[in-house]
Formats: C-alpha cells, sequence, structure tokens
C-alpha cells in the first residue's frame, strides 16, 4: 500500500511551528471521559464511534486546539489481533473528522505496560508493538505524536527511538512521584528534558496522575533546562487526596482552578496546556475562556446591542 502525504491539518500549518511561537491547548482526557459516559476504549473507537466522535465535538467546541486521538494505553493492545491498525485508522480518522482544518490531530503512544528494564526481551516485544503502532498513526495522517504518560525515562527513550523513525514531530510527557519529583527510575525533571531532547525529541513535559499544584514544580524545572516547547498536562482529579479513586466525581478540580494554572503556565514560557484524566469538556471549556480561544456556541442566538450612537449591531 502506497504511502499516504499529508499536509497536516489547521490550515496547513505546521505544529511544531505554533508550539514554537505561541500557547497551544490540547484537550482533556478524552478516555475516561468515555469511561464516565459508558464506554471503554478501545472497543468504543469500532464499536461506538459516534460516543468518540462526539467526544471530540465537545472537547473541540470547548476550544482545544490539539484533538488527541484515543490511541494510548489499550488501544495497541496484543489482544486485539489483526484490529489494531483498523482501531488506529479508524481513531484517527474520527478526530479527524472533527478537527478539520481548524485543529491539528495528535496520535498517542502509550506504555505497553510490559516493559521490564533490563529485559531484552522485554525491550524487543515493547519496541516492535511501538513501530507498528507509530506506523499506523503516521499512515492515518497525525499531525504530531504524543508519548504520554511514561513514569520511567528508559522505556520513553524507547518509545521516542520508535517515533523518530517517522518524520512527525514527536512530544513526549513524563509522570513524576509525588513529593520527590523523580521518574520511577530516579531521573529529575531536568535531566530527563536535556536527556530526550538530545535524543531528538521536539517538545517534552509532564503528563500523569499529579493534580496541577503538584505537577508545577517538575514542569517549572523542565523549563528551565531546555529551550525546546514544554507541555503540562496535569490530571483533572485532586489525586493528593487520599481514596480519590472511590469518589472521583467528588474529586473533579474547578475549572476555574485548571484555568489559573494554564495562565501561570504562558506566563512562565510553557507552550502546551492539556488536561488528564477528570479534565472534562466542561474544565477545558473553563481553561479555553481564561485564554481566549472559546469557540462560538452551535446554534447560540447571536446578541444584539445598541452602540454609542445608537445603532443596533450585532455582538
Amino acid at each position: 500500500m502506497a504511502k499516504r502525504t499529508r499536509t497536516g491539518g489547521a490550515g496547513k500549518r505546521n505544529v511544531l511551528r505554533v508550539l514554537k511561537q505561541g500557547f497551544v491547548l490540547g484537550d482533556g482526557g478524552n478516555v475516561e471521559e468515555a469511561r464516565t459516559r459508558g464506554y471503554g476504549v478501545p472497543r468504543a473507537i469500532l464499536e461506538f464511534p459516534h460516543v468518540v466522535r462526539l467526544i471530540h465535538q465537545d472537547y473541540f467546541r470547548a476550544g482545544a486546539q490539539v484533538l488527541r486521538a484515543m490511541t494510548g494505553m489499550g488501544a495497541h493492545s496484543p489482544q486485539r489481533g489483526d484490529r489494531v491498525e483498523e482501531t488506529h485508522r479508524t481513531a484517527v480518522r474520527l478526530a479527524r473528522e472533527v478537527a478539520g482544518e481548524e485543529a491539528f490531530v495528535a496520535g498517542c503512544v502509550g506504555p505497553t505496560g510490559t516493559f521490564q528494564a533490563g529485559d531484552a526481551g522485554s525491550r524487543d516485544r515493547a519496541r516492535a508493538e511501538w513501530e507498528g503502532q507509530v506506523a499506523a498513526l503516521a499512515e492515518a495522517g497525525v499531525d504530531l505524536l504524543i508519548c504520554e504518560p511514561f513514569n520511567r525515562l528508559d522505556e520513553a527513550r524507547l518509545a521516542l527511538m520508535c517515533c523518530k523513525k517517522t518524520r512527525l514531530p514527536t512530544m513526549v510527557a513524563l509522570n513524576f512521584r509525588l513529593n520527590e519529583d523523580v521518574t520511577e527510575d530516579g531521573v529529575s525533571p531536568a535531566a530527563c528534558a536535556r536527556a530526550l531532547v538530545d535524543e531528538g525529541a521536539d517538545a517534552v513535559g509532564t503528563s500523569g496522575a499529579l493534580e496541577p499544584q503538584d505537577m508545577w514544580p517538575a514542569v517549572v524545572e523542565m523549563r528551565g533546562a531546555v529551550d525546546a516547547p514544554v507541555a503540562f498536562i496535569p490530571c483533572g482529579y485532586r489525586t493528593s487526596v487520599p481514596g480519590w479513586e472511590s469518589a472521583r466525581e467528588a474529586m473533579v478540580i474547578y475549572g476555574v482552578e485548571m484555568a489559573k494554572f494554564a495562565l501561570q503556565a504562558k506566563m512562565l514560557g510553557i507552550n502546551f496546556f492539556g488536561g488528564g484524566d477528570g479534565a472534562g469538556t466542561e474544565i477545558i471549556r473553563s481553561v479555553a475562556q481564561a485564554l481566549g480561544c472559546e469557540r462560538t456556541h452551535v446554534g447560540l442566538r447571536p446578541r444584539w446591542v445598541g452602540d454609542r450612537e445608537g445603532v443596533i449591531v450585532r455582538a
């Protein structure tokens, strides 16, 4: 099969150039959003595509400028057999149908769940799995690849190596231990950022199970360590509260709180803000309102107001 050649979405702009020039808002925890609506991923991608499309639509209407196709952990599971490529192509297509030329589409590359440091066989299996996934995402026409959330630098480096076999811009986001600010293999945010950029990452950042206030020190350290674009993708739940997982609906962070961190990130020179699990469409809308990139509501009646001369104008 001949490879497709894409110029990308968002008016054929280059996503890396946009990241370097300004501040980009991503979507939220779309896989968790599917779960709260009663659908599991990756099954929903093939069996309930209308649900996946609607979730992307909701984030897009909220103001997201990057839509992440639901291709992270689980979507590339070996148990899915010969439907892996179909799942990936469908996931990207659903996101692209919503994004059109107004937003970028990212292909997510997540941990395999089987990687073991020092196990050559484990590394080979992970490499083969990622290479197949990345090839499918590139063929489907994503604008960038996002490796997230990785708990270990050594695993993230291997995933990055697989991604760099394409010409797609690649972002790598890591999860750090609470109150320790190191990865599971004991590497600091600054050292992670420098190592990943040296090995070809176009953007680096933080992502995972920490709420904004707990993730903030790590992303600040990354920002000071490299000149490349930096991403901040905190969890939308109050994960510092004991037992938060059993009461998730009561542990959602306020939209205004997420917006405050997004504004702080922008002021610090961080280039990308998105949300992890718990950051639903209403949270991203609050952030978009603060950043001034919320999209017009569908079906909202226009307001008519009088100007100073008494002429009626459309607001």
